[in-house]
Order: C-alpha cells, then sequence, then structure tokens
C-alpha cells in the first residue's frame, strides 16, 4: 500500500514544552489533555459542540461518531494562539487524527478549536488532503468575526503591495509556500467569496471538481465564471464592492459530495509558519492607524504586473519576518 507523508516543522508556539500535571477527559470523539481538570471538562465540551455545528454548516449534516477518538491537546497561555492538526486516511476513511491547541484561553475558545475541528469536517468530506488554500481558507472562514476581520485586513495589505498569489497557482498548491500568510489570507477571502455566491456545499464540491477535472471547468459549473482568470476578476471586483459597502446576497444551492480517495495519506494542517492570531503583522500599504487614507477606503490596490506568481517551495524554516511578527 502506498503511503505519502507531508510532514511539517510545527512553530515555536506548538513546540514540546516541559511535562506538566495532565487531566484527561474522553468523549464520543475526542481525547481531552489538559493541565487543569476544568479546562479538559470545558474543551472536551466545546470540541463536541464545534464538531456538530461545523459539520452541519458545512455538511448540512451531523458527522456519524468516529472510529477512534481524536487525542486533542490543549495548553492555556497568555500568548498568541495557534494550533495543527494531523490525519491519517486510509482506503477512503480518516483513520487517526490527532490536534492540539495552544494560546490565550478565549482566542482558543472562540478561534483556534473551531478552525481545527474544520479541518477534521473536511477530511471526514473529502477523505484525502485537499489543497491549502480551501482547507484554510474554510477554517479561517469557521472561526469568529476578530480573526475573518482580521484575515480580511491582511488580505488587503498583500494585495495592495503587490505580493498577492495569482488564483491559477494559489489553486494548484498542495503545500504551503514560503509566503504563508498570503496562503492564509487569500484563502480565505476567496473561499468567503465563493461561499457568498451560493453557500458552503457548493464550494466544497466546487473544490472536489476543480481537484478532479480541472478549475477552470470547475469555476464555468459551480460558479458560472469562464475560467479561473475569470474567477479572479470577480473576486476583486467583490473587494472593491465591499469597500464601497455593498452588500452581497448569498443563496442555498446544494450540491451532492465528492468520491472518496483510496490512498493511504498522513496529512498535517501545520504550516512552517503558521501566522499566530495576534499581534497583527505591520505590512507595506496601509496608511497610519486612525488616519482614515488608506488605499482601500474606496479601491483594492491588486497590481497585476506585480503580483507574483508563485508556486510551491520545498518546507524550510519560516523566513526571519514570519517567525516574530512585530506588534502594529
Amino acid at each position: 500500500m502506498a503511503t505519502r507523508r507531508i510532514s511539517m516543522a510545527f512553530l515555536g508556539l506548538l513546540a514540546t514544552t516541559a511535562t506538566i500535571p495532565a487531566a484527561e477527559v474522553r468523549t464520543t470523539n475526542f481525547v481531552v489533555v489538559t493541565a487543569r481538570q476544568d479546562d479538559a471538562e470545558e474543551f472536551a465540551r466545546l470540541a463536541e459542540h464545534f464538531r456538530k455545528v461545523k459539520a452541519v454548516e458545512w455538511l448540512g449534516k451531523e458527522m456519524p461518531p468516529w472510529r477512534q477518538p481524536c487525542r486533542l491537546r490543549v495548553e492555556v497561555t497568555n500568548d498568541g494562539a495557534g494550533g495543527a492538526t494531523t490525519f491519517e486516511f486510509d482506503e477512503g476513511t480518516v483513520r487517526k487524527q490527532d490536534m492540539q491547541i495552544k494560546g490565550a484561553r478565549e482566542r482558543l475558545k472562540n478561534s483556534v478549536l473551531p478552525h481545527e475541528i474544520t479541518h477534521t469536517v473536511f477530511a471526514y468530506h473529502f477523505r484525502q488532503p485537499v489543497p491549502r488554500w480551501a482547507d484554510e481558507g474554510g477554517s479561517v472562514y469557521s472561526e469568529d468575526d476578530i480573526e475573518r476581520a482580521r484575515h480580511d485586513r491582511w488580505c488587503k495589505q498583500i494585495l495592495n503591495a503587490g505580493d498577492g498569489i495569482q488564483l491559477k497557482a494559489l489553486f494548484q498548491m498542495r503545500d504551503y509556500p514560503r509566503n504563508v500568510m498570503a496562503l492564509y489570507a487569500q484563502g480565505y477571502s476567496v473561499t468567503k467569496f465563493l461561499v457568498e455566491q451560493s453557500d458552503r456545499q457548493t464550494f466544497l464540491n466546487f473544490v472536489s471538481s476543480g481537484m478532479q477535472n480541472g478549475w477552470d471547468g470547475a469555476s464555468r459549473e459551480f460558479y458560472s465564471f469562464k475560467s479561473v482568470q475569470d474567477l479572479e476578476e470577480g473576486w476583486i471586483a467583490h473587494l472593491k464592492k465591499v469597500a464601497r459597502g455593498d452588500v452581497v446576497a448569498s443563496s442555498g444551492r446544494r450540491a451532492p459530495p465528492p468520491p472518496a480517495d483510496t490512498k493511504l495519506t498522513v496529512f498535517d494542517s501545520t504550516p512552517p509558519a503558521r501566522p499566530v492570531f495576534e499581534p497583527a503583522p505591520v505590512t507595506r500599504g496601509l496608511s497610519p492607524a486612525g488616519r482614515g487614507d488608506d488605499r482601500f477606503s474606496n479601491d483594492i490596490g491588486w497590481n497585476r504586473p506585480k503580483a507574483r506568481l508563485m508556486e510551491p517551495t520545498a518546507t524550510g524554516p519560516a523566513p526571519a519576518d514570519m517567525r516574530d511578527l512585530p506588534p502594529a
């Protein structure tokens, strides 16, 4: 049986720490391990809650109980928050999954945990790794308003700086590029745009079709765009409408689930440099905070000649400016 392994280094914030007394709580689908019993009980309850809520949101129904509970390790700190989830796929099923989250309590509860739980919903649905932009974009879309707004700002900053990844390259990425921030921010922005064109189930089927049959055809089939380039132009036009305060309504269409994969695959949701949730990075293209005259007041500064057609790069150390994001 062929085995493909995708291994990546965890961030420092997820690095192994000194052994501490642990409390453990078991539920139908999780084994939660953390330092305090009350935390273990709370995160176990929240994990089951988000498992149900995110499955209904994305799939229209709950997932059946997993064959094997997911081990969830929680470390509550006063630092910026992050998480990672690893999956092992075997013959079209998720054989094993492991999750760990670390950071400030409220960020873990409101953003990191629902983000990581959404990875498990996608794993159950697709039964194989999916393009990173969609996996991370959909997971960010499951977070709270604070994180979604933060990623909206990051996306606009990245596009204005000419550092965006053109969608014909972004859609092909099965691994994280060196510019991880662009993948997260653009992945979320494109996901939000497509979901609001119809619904979450249509988005998932668009991704499945794109993986199997090509993204131009999927763009035509599910969203009436002639090609990925046409979709990109529609997305940028949408960002400009949002900047002007226009409202885009969504509909309620639904499509059938995609077929399962049959190969054993180990998949890790951890990028080489997962953007921490706080603080926001300092990037080019914005005016000083509070002046109200930045380039996004009425326009999105997408400069196509400057936009970099980025291809996936080999996993390696994070660039210096991604390891320690300065406060805004």
